[in-house]
């Protein structure tokens, strides 16, 4: 009996010296943060209105019908243009233009040349002239990186630069007069 007291006391003390050797395991939870991953992004705006700038020089008809005419234009540019990158934090022009007509629904021309021959038509009433000129018009947009932090929130780091963007070409000024007019706009 005392044999079989001493065996249990030795099991007991085994089963109880192998609970110490195993490491300790926190009870208590730690708060976590809400986990957002840091992705960057970025975000356009324009800045400012559009503007427009000639390609060539103004073309004008007169209309010597008793009805209105449509009266055809062929222009040839003078001059080329550029879309054009002003950069704060990098990036480079195709860059701007990739992430311009990824965020917007702009469309980027990159250059313009000289020497190409457009053609316009202009419905113009009888007896007056018709006037038109080649243009671009440009459009500046601004772009922001932006971080998203810890939290989920969205940290501005700052503007990467601006795109001088030429949106629309080939456009067309045009007037309607009974005599010599200036294209607008």
């Amino acid at each position: 009996m005392i044999t079989a007291m001493r065996r249990a006391a030795l099991v007991g003390a085994l089963v109880l010296g192998g609970g110490l050797l195993l490491a300790p395991t926190a009870s208590a939870t730690e708060a976590e943060p809400d986990g957002c991953p840091p992705d960057t992004w970025y975000q356009v705006s324009q800045y400012g209105a559009a503007s427009y700038e000639a390609i060539g020089s103004p073309s004008g008809k007169y209309n010597s019908s008793n009805s209105t005419e449509t009266l055809r234009y062929d222009l040839t540019t003078t001059t080329s243009k550029s879309t054009t990158w002003s950069a704060e934090a990098g990036g480079s022009v195709g860059w701007g233009i990739a992430t311009v007509q990824a965020k917007t629904s702009y469309s980027v021309t990159k250059q313009t040349t000289s020497g190409k021959t457009l053609s316009n038509t202009i419905n113009v009433p009888s007896h007056k002239y018709g006037y038109t000129t080649p243009k671009i018009e440009r459009r500046v947009f601004n772009i922001e990186k932006y971080q998203d932090t810890a939290r989920c929130t969205p940290r501005d780091l700052g503007s990467v630069g601006k795109l001088h963007a030429i949106t629309a070409y080939p456009f067309f000024s045009e007037c309607t007069a009974a005599s010599t007019c200036t294209p607008k706009p």
